[in-house]
């Protein structure tokens, strides 16, 4: 079926996906022109509908009704059967054939059309009888050649190099350099945001570039390759002959955690040994890039996704609805943002081929299991594909891109999550092994925030994430001398059993067994999770528990307990504390926060919940403010704690109310919450002396966990001394302070001298 045309008065609108022939494939420019060209009625302009849509005005839409017209007038001439002089005549078929050819050609390249008149030699008639049906023929063919040589597609073809090249300047749209697919063009109007957070390098020489598009919802994101997209014609042909020629390889079982680098290599050595051979300047750069945009193809995602990867810190997910349909991203700090990049269904299938190829063979992805999620640890990114009969026909893809490096407290006071004292309190109750749930509704960063309290959890105790998709970055807690050890459970949303992964319960039964472990859980959807958690914390008293939940509320949790779980809502009471995330912005367009909302602890006793922290919301995110409940005191809602006098905070401090987990653990340990408020305040004031440190050196590597941790084990090393309810928390602060200052000199030391040693920095 060709596209389906219809008139909006003047308008011809194409409805493109009935044809099934993705928009501006030479296939489609065929089967266009043919059914436009028998149209009787005039249109003056043209819209293209397809997962896109595309506006032509007057003068780009008479391009193609000239030529249209030229095909109609061709067909004229082909059916009056005087063109081609008398049937008797010896060449008669002949030119029947040529004008054929020539009327095929029209359709898909207009260069070789000209070519075939032009191409055409026939000897002058030997018999008078057939002088005049020569003279007649030829006058048609120089007459027709000289009309199509004059229209302006064929001009547009001649200057752009074939059909589909002309047609993608008309739409607008600009072509993948190595596939046989386009990718939009950034509007007119567009304008690029002002800020530095919109325009920014993500390293191989890559620049990440955010538009506002005036009257749009939503921002266009995209990624400048000038390495790539600058390089000299003959290399980006001998680039595109070798993407093509690898993706015929036949991929056999390999070790897709090395691939992608060894094949960037390989292939970066091969095009300088094949410039050379052929004398065409390179120069090392270019190979590498060559070779890493080659594998990207060949044993990667494609460019577009595997340079959005790159953009860790900033993008959090890559959603693909369907083959044709443009990329759209979930943007940390613009929310979504569209793209200009789109992928086939062959690109498509054969990025998912690769996903899935990365399981080296343990999981299956075909009509009998048409949903999968796979864990590519090389791009730290979790990846859900759909197909048929999960589908309607289509491939989709969601892509969630994880941090590699574990979030830490400092790091949220930079993105505004927070307060200092918060984060302080936090560490403090995390220390004290309060379990906790972490709710929020998708993508709000639950797990990351889960992740980041394992900090706080330390080196001396061990630590047991229990998952079905790999999101904590347990070896990088692991290179920190952290007892973690992450152990894979059947998918979190299935009821049923008989895969070949344990279930939620029965892994964690077994895994504590092996000894006293803070337990994290990540992403509990099912009703065998959730009671299973239940049961640990009701029937396992003290048990460390850490876990996520899809809420927005205390009421939402207690609903899904009871109508959609069958559980008691009184069972709420088993853990400590439930903490609400949540994503805010200030504007229709403005940057997305994810913000702690508001915080509960749970009054087992009395049965019921007390909050103690509260988002208040301001004109912008200066003016919001995480409001502490039990402390009047001024710095416990403040927004930075680096200069704050810590022996003045302990004098005046008094508590409003002593909040109901703080008080268990306190008569559990003899240590009263005074105590444990104080520790509080100083831990804030560690933290904001750490951000505002990235701050003034602009050294972001105070915010990694190395750091951090460095100064975490120092500063509890020096509370250990302190613990009677008299203590100087000016002398401490005193001291802390310069301990402090020692750590940051030592580490700009230590950072100075590995660039030295590294080359990226002169001695």
């Amino acid at each position: 079926m060709g596209c389906r045309p219809s008139y909006q008065g003047t308008r011809l609108v194409m409805d493109c996906p009935t044809c099934g022939l993705g928009l501006a494939t030479p296939q489609c420019i065929n089967s266009h022109l043919r059914v436009t060209s028998a149209l009787p009625n005039l249109w003056k302009t043209m819209r293209y509908e397809e997962e896109i849509m595309v506006e032509l005005n007057e003068d780009k839409t008479a391009i193609i009704y000239e030529y249209d017209a030229l095909i109609r007038q061709v067909e004229g001439i082909m059916l009056n059967q005087k063109t081609y002089g008398k049937i008797e005549d010896e060449h008669y078929l002949q030119r029947k054939k040529l004008l054929k050819d020539f009327y095929e050609y029209m359709f898909m390249n207009p260069l070789v059309a000209e070519q075939v008149i032009r191409g055409y030699n026939e000897p002058y008639p030997q018999k008078a009888v057939f002088v005049e049906g020569y003279r007649n023929f030829h006058a048609w063919m120089n007459g027709i050649l000289d009309a199509y040589t004059k229209s302006s597609l064929y001009l547009l073809c001649k200057k752009t190099g074939d059909m589909r090249a002309a047609f993608l300047v008309l739409l607008g749209l600009k072509s993948l350099l190595f596939m046989q697919n386009f990718m939009l063009t950034v509007p007119k109007d567009a304008a690029l945001i002002d800020a530095p957070e919109a325009n920014y390098e993500i390293g191989h020489g890559l620049k990440v570039k955010i538009y506002d598009v005036p009257g749009g919802e939503a921002h266009i994101y995209t990624i400048e390759n000038p390495g790539i997209e600058q390089m000299p014609q003959k290399l980006q042909e001998m680039l595109r002959v070798a993407i093509q020629d690898g993706l015929k390889e036949i991929s056999q079982m390999v070790d897709y955690t090395t691939i992608f680098d060894d094949k960037s290599r390989e292939m970066a050595q091969q095009f300088i040994d094949r410039a050379s051979l052929e004398k065409v300047e390179i120069t090392q750069e270019q190979a590498v890039a060559m070779g890493r945009e080659a594998a990207s193809w060949t044993v990667g995602l494609g460019s577009p996704i595997e340079n959005m990867a790159l953009d860790q810190d900033n993008i959090t997910d890559i959603y693909i609805d369907s083959e044709n349909s443009p990329l759209y991203i979930e943007h940390a700090k613009y929310g979504l943002c569209h793209t200009l990049w789109r992928y086939n269904r062959e690109m498509l299938e054969h990025a998912f081929k690769n996903m899935v190829a990365s399981t080296m063979g343990t999981r299956k992805f075909d009509k009998n299991t048409p949903v999968i999620d796979v864990v590519l640890t090389r791009l730290a990114m979790r990846c859900h594909l759909q197909q048929p009969p999960a589908t309607f026909r289509d491939l989709q893809a969601a892509l969630r891109i994880m941090r590699d490096k574990p979030f830490t407290y400092p790091m949220y006071l930079k993105l505004k999550a927070m307060s200092p004292f918060f984060a302080g309190y936090d560490d403090v109750m995390v220390g004290l092994g309060c379990s906790e749930a972490v709710l929020g509704l998708k993508g709000v960063g639950k797990t990351s925030f889960t992740s980041a309290k394992i900090a706080a959890i330390g080196t001396k105790k061990r630590i047991l994430p229990i998952e079905d998709i790999e999101e904590i970055p347990v070896k990088a807690y692991r290179k920190k001398g952290f007892h973690i050890g992450a152990v894979q459970v059947q998918s979190s949303d299935r009821d049923e059993v008989g895969t070949s992964e344990l279930d939620l319960v029965s892994m964690t039964n077994a895994a504590l067994r092996m000894g006293d472990a803070c337990v994290i859980i990540n992403e509990i959807r099912s009703r065998t999770a959730i009671q299973g958690v239940i049961n640990m914390l009701n029937t396992q008293p003290g048990i460390f528990l850490l876990y996520n939940l899809h809420a927005q509320s205390l009421k939402d949790v207690q609903d899904r307990l009871e109508t959609v779980f069958g559980i008691p809502a009184a069972s709420m009471f088993s853990t400590d504390r439930y903490s609400f995330l949540k994503k805010m912005r200030f504007g229709r367009k403005t940057r997305v926060y994810r913000l702690l909302g508001v915080q509960y602890e749970t009054d087992a006793k009395e049965h019921k919940f007390v909050q103690t922290f509260d988002l208040e919301r301001g004109e912008d995110i200066g003016d919001t403010n995480l409001r502490c409940l039990f402390l009047s005191e001024p710095a416990a809602s403040a927004k930075s704690l680096s200069d704050a006098d810590i022996g003045k905070i302990a004098k005046n401090l008094k508590l409003d109310f002593v909040p109901p987990a703080l008080e268990r653990r306190s008569e559990e340990t003899g240590i009263t919450p005074r105590q444990y408020v104080m520790e509080a305040f100083l831990k804030g004031k560690l933290y904001s002396q750490i951000f505002d440190a990235s701050e003034k050196y602009n050294h972001a590597q105070f915010l990694e966990l190395d750091f951090v941790l460095k100064c975490t084990t120092a500063m509890n090393n020096m509370l250990r001394r302190v613990h009677s309810e008299g203590a100087d928390w000016a002398k401490v602060d005193k001291e802390w302070s310069k301990m402090f200052d020692g750590l940051v000199k030592r580490e700009l030391a230590e950072a100075s001298a590995d660039e030295v040693a590294t080359g990226t920095k002169k001695a």
